[in-house]
């Protein structure tokens, strides 16, 4: 209603119904260019009032970016599982107590053989109450054997014993259960240990992966707000050239000392430039939420966008190819990640190769036999080592088919190689091909900057030049705002270099994997253990709160899905 009241007011004002129709023609078209000057101007204000703007540096940026972006998270907390992981398959070799309690009751009748055997305490019947105590340490050894060292205590009593109530067995020594072929040594015992190694390496090379990206995309994001600020900036400064044009030429109007159409031309020109400055004020907003979602920030809940306050510098670069080809086989995390993948798919092999052999094992044991009428007499009798006891012996298995699942793991694991191989390749030429590219935008752009430069400055110099000459009626508005207008676009084009050169110099940076090491962000594994472990501490879900997410969520479909009142 207060703009259809603005527009009627100047209707009003220009008094469409006096004068000649060709007066009343010229006099429509002015009012029609000062309604939209007088629209543009309101909208523009609204614009302005819509958010305030909080000042924000790039080193401010990149630290909300490192603890609030939820994918930086989400790959830390990865990590973090995939070191957990290696934790958990080194714990193979920790040792084992075992411990058991077995109480035996038997009640069997003996055969004629059994009671001849008996003799004197011949009986019909066997009646027996054991108790067996056993207890050790199991050990897995690099070798891929099982060792097992213990005590073992038997309480015997039954109808037999006629002189004493009961006897104590006692056994000291160790078994062992050795592969010699399938399963046999550390290769095989340290395989799953290996891979886990290298699963956490992956899982750590892919969290400075996602940080590089978002770092890289946050920097990219905040060069596009600056060039959106400058822009708006630029076009605030072609609008009050043009305001002050348009005031020159209704001064000279009024004096006779120029013709309507000049002020028309000023007019229109004024008209287009808000509507630019209206859409670079559009562009400034989308850019700066869309900056926002990078570290968590919702610009609707504070009516506040960041403010760019950092300017993009030209800088040159000291590398060559060859030094950043050697960079970035070093440190890009993705050429790092399919070298891994190759080193998982080699151990694969070998150990699905293992697993194709025989199994012959080998078993062995030695000890040392007790007995008495109570456990300090029988470990007597064990220290006197009169009682000794050993075994050896091996067991041989193999399957009929020559192991189905075995060759066909094998036969996996080597195909799964040379794919690993491939896409190593793959990324070794992109890598190359990447960094020959960026390298020649960021000369490019570079080069662009200084030839914009020199046009921007040509035309700041004519403009001045046609300014003075407007100013005595010796040039026309038309002519002065064209030139006006190509100063801005070379003054845009100047920003649009330098930001594109940033944008390229970001590129190379990612290529060679060192956008985190310039930065001083690069993180080791033990930092990084700290602040995942650091996050996680304080990180406490309370009872229920997904179920208030889920509902909050389907209040806000609902919502959005919901017809306009």
């Amino acid at each position: 209603m207060r703009l259809d009241r603005l527009a009627l007011g100047v209707g009003v004002l220009c008094g469409f119904g006096n004068g000649s129709a060709g007066s009343r023609w010229t006099r429509w078209l002015s009012c029609l260019t000062t309604a939209a000057v007088a629209l543009s101007g309101a909208t523009l204000e609204a614009a302005d009032r819509l958010t305030s703007r909080f000042d924000l540096g790039l080193d401010e940026l990149r630290e909300k970016v490192l603890t609030r972006n939820e994918s930086v998270l989400i790959k830390a907390l990865e990590a973090e599982i995939g070191r957990k992981n290696y934790q958990a398959e080194r714990g193979v070799f920790e040792p084992a107590v075992v411990g058991s309690v077995e109480r035996i009751d038997t009640q069997r009748p003996n055969n004629l053989q059994q009671q001849a055997n008996l003799g004197l305490y011949a009986r019909e019947e066997l009646l027996e109450r054991n108790t067996l105590y056993d207890g050790g340490l199991e050990f897995l050894l690099p070798s891929g054997g099982k060792l097992r060292t213990g005590y073992t205590l038997r309480q015997l009593k039954n109808n037999i014993q006629t002189t004493i109530d009961v006897e104590y067995e006692t056994f000291v020594g160790a078994r062992i259960l050795q592969p010699l072929l399938k399963n046999f040594g550390p290769s095989s015992v340290m395989a799953r240990i290996r891979l886990a190694a290298m699963a956490s390496e992956v899982a750590y090379q892919e969290y400075r992966r996602q940080l590089m990206l978002t770092i890289g995309q946050a920097e990219s994001g905040y060069w596009d707000l600056h060039l959106t600020q400058e822009q708006e900036r630029l076009s605030r400064e072609s609008l009050a050239t043009a305001e002050k044009i348009l005031t020159d030429n209704q001064t000279r109007v009024s004096v006779g000392k120029a013709a309507e159409i000049e002020v028309l031309q000023a007019q229109a020109g004024a008209a287009f430039r808000r509507t630019r400055l209206n859409e670079a004020h559009q562009r400034v907003y989308e850019t700066g939420t869309r900056l926002g979602s990078l570290f968590s920030y919702v610009a609707a809940s504070t009516n506040a966008l960041p403010r760019a306050v950092d300017h993009p510098a030209l800088t040159e670069d000291p590398l060559g190819f060859a030094e950043s080809y050697e960079q970035a086989f070093a440190m890009n995390p993705d050429f790092l990640i399919r070298r891994t993948q190759v080193e998982q798919e080699n151990l694969r092999v070998k150990y699905t190769k293992n697993q194709r052999l025989p199994e012959l094992d080998l078993k062995a044991s030695y000890g040392l036999n007790g007995l008495g009428g109570s456990p300090g007499s029988s470990w007597d009798d064990i220290e006197n080592g009169s009682h000794a006891a050993w075994t050896l012996g091996f067991e041989f298995r193999v399957p009929l088919a020559g192991g189905i699942k075995e060759k066909a793991d094998y036969d996996a694991a080597r195909v799964a190689k040379q794919k690993a191989l491939l896409g190593l390749k793959e990324a070794e030429v992109q890598v190359l091909n990447s960094i020959d590219a960026a390298q020649q935008k960021v000369r490019l752009y570079r080069e662009n900057v200084g030839s914009y430069q020199s046009v921007a400055d040509y035309h700041q110099r004519l403009l001045e030049a046609q300014m003075e000459r407007l100013a005595v009626g010796a040039l026309d508005s038309k002519t002065v705002l064209e030139t006006e207008e190509k100063l801005f676009e070379s003054r845009v084009a100047v920003v649009e270099s330098l930001v594109l050169c940033r944008k390229a110099t970001l590129e190379l940076e990612l290529v060679r994997g060192t956008l985190l090491q310039d930065r001083d962000l690069e993180v080791t594994r033990a930092e990084l253990k700290r602040r995942t472990q650091e996050y996680v501490s304080h990180f406490d879900l309370p009872s229920g709160a997904f179920e208030a997410f889920q509902r909050r969520a389907v209040n806000d479909v609902e919502k959005a899905l919901a017809p306009a009142p």
